[in-house]
C-alpha cells in the first residue's frame, strides 16, 4: 500500500492511503485540487493541486475525479457588472409585449 504524506494545517504532517484522497481534475489546471479528511482531527482539508501534485498522486495510485465546469464560467466577460438597477430595468421591459422583439434586434 502507497502511503502518502499531506499536511493538516491544524495537525500538521499526517499519513494517508491513496483511498484516502479525492483528486479532482477540471479541464483547467486551476480547477485541479485535492481533499482528504484528516485522520487526527477529522476536518476536510482541501488545496489546489498543481501539475507536480497531480502527477504525483497519479503515480501514487489516487483515482481522479473529473470535474466538469460549464464553458460559460471560462468565457471572458467585458463590461461592468449587473446593478441592482440593471436588474429592475429588464424586469420591467419583460412585462411589455414587445419585450423579445426588442431584445432580438439590439446587437449588443
Amino acid at each position: 500500500m502507497t502511503t502518502i504524506k499531506a499536511t493538516c494545517p491544524g495537525c500538521g504532517e499526517v499519513d494517508l492511503g491513496t483511498e484516502d484522497i479525492l483528486l479532482r481534475i477540471g479541464a483547467v489546471q486551476t480547477a485541479n485540487t485535492y481533499g482528504f479528511t484528516c485522520p487526527s482531527c477529522g476536518d476536510f482539508v482541501e488545496k489546489q493541486a498543481d501539475d507536480r501534485v497531480v502527477r504525483l498522486l497519479l503515480s501514487g495510485g489516487v483515482v481522479p475525479v473529473p470535474v466538469h465546469v460549464p464553458a460559460e464560467a471560462l468565457e471572458l466577460h467585458f463590461g461592468p457588472p449587473l446593478t441592482m438597477d440593471d436588474l429592475i430595468d429588464f424586469h420591467q421591459h419583460l412585462m411589455t409585449s414587445e419585450w423579445f422583439e426588442d431584445l432580438k434586434g439590439r446587437t449588443s
